[in-house]
């Protein structure tokens, strides 16, 4: 089977928007697990209190822009992958209309 290079290019960004999710949902995690862990030791009078506010804006942030970064590696990969097939693979390629191709007749 093989793959055409706009084939390569929906899966790749189907898989570039799969990586930023799953990055985003992991590091924003991150972020109310330490949340959590500040306001438990606040509570046990080893630290200041802080609100959500301060330690997930920044969390949030940092979020995006490591699921923008890994998600646009992906996406990156995946179209030089599909340039990469679509100028080793002749039936890709857009037939010149004044060039005789050897399946069609005159």
């Amino acid at each position: 089977m093989a793959l055409r290079p706009r084939a390569i290019l929906i899966i790749t960004a189907i898989a570039a928007l799969g990586v930023f999710a799953v990055v985003q949902d992991r590091v924003t995690a991150a972020g109310a697990r330490r949340y959590v862990a500040i306001q438990r030791d606040a509570i046990a009078g080893r630290a200041q209190p802080v609100t959500v506010d301060e330690i997930m804006k920044p969390a949030v942030e940092r979020s995006v822009q490591q699921g923008l970064m890994w998600g646009g590696v992906v996406f990156v990969g995946g179209v030089g992958l599909a340039i990469a097939i679509a100028r080793t693979d002749p039936g890709s390629r857009i037939p010149d209309p004044g060039k005789r191709q050897p399946w069609t007749r005159r």
